[in-house]
């Protein structure tokens, strides 16, 4: 295969998980048609960012119910990673938000 063709490969399969990441972003930051997750004193989260700036008024018993709702939300792997380890799911959420944030545009 020449080097030309293994080079468009890339950029393809590049621009796939760019389209991918640019989805999964819109779907976290403005989830359509989609119930918020509500916190134990009845704050409704509606968004990645409402969630990343709640983050210290959530225990760690709500880590499996917010990876349920992320996973609702579209984010399978982000839920995934919290259910594999509960007790850092904030740092999680603050990770996934940063990384998520280059891909976002809003409408």
């Amino acid at each position: 295969m020449s080097i030309n063709k293994k080079k468009g490969r890339t950029m393809t399969k590049i621009a796939q998980k760019r389209a991918i990441l640019t989805k999964l972003a819109s779907s976290l930051f403005e989830p359509e048609g989609k119930n918020p997750y509500y916190m134990g004193d009845g704050r409704a989260i509606k968004n990645l960012t409402e969630l990343k700036e709640n983050l210290d008024s959530l225990s760690d018993n709500e880590a499996h119910w917010l990876a349920s709702w992320i996973e609702y939300l579209g984010d399978e792997e982000t839920a995934k990673r919290i259910r594999a380890a509960p007790d850092t799911f904030k740092a999680i959420i603050n990770e996934r938000y940063t990384e998520l944030m280059e891909f976002y545009h809003k409408g």
